[in-house]
């Protein structure tokens, strides 16, 4: 799976709203510059807080930097609507989240048990 880089999101965001620095971005998206300086450090950015600022601007060119900045005409997609995609891209990104939280549990859980075979394992020949 690609990974995008939340610093490169922001840049792009900063480039679309005509924005010069993260103290202004903060502020149009009603947030502290340590709250953008963090999203920059954890590569994570609150998405539904700035997709709601994305009304004219490409999502696939925010994200990826593929494609113009601007929405040519309002998007019509005969499948779905730019709103619920959005939804749909939002609530992946949780599920993400959420299976990363629970892969890294599952990672330890896996540590602890092969810890447990070793301390067996040693027992067992002394």
């Amino acid at each position: 799976m690609e990974t995008f880089s939340s610093d490169d999101i922001l840049d792009r965001l900063k480039t679309a709203l005509s924005l010069k620095s993260d103290t202004d971005l903060g502020n149009r998206l009603g947030v502290s510059k340590a709250a953008i300086s963090n999203w920059r450090k954890r590569n994570t950015i609150d998405y539904p807080l700035v997709f709601s600022f994305c009304e004219h601007i490409n999502i696939d060119w925010l994200i990826t930097g593929r494609g113009d900045m601007e929405l040519k005409a309002p998007q019509t997609n005969s499948y779905l609507p730019q709103s619920e995609l959005m939804d749909r891209i939002v609530n992946q990104a949780k599920e993400i989240g959420r299976l990363e939280a629970e892969l890294a549990e599952t990672k330890k859980h896996a540590e602890r048990l092969a810890a447990l075979v070793d301390t067996d394992a040693s027992a067992r020949v002394g």
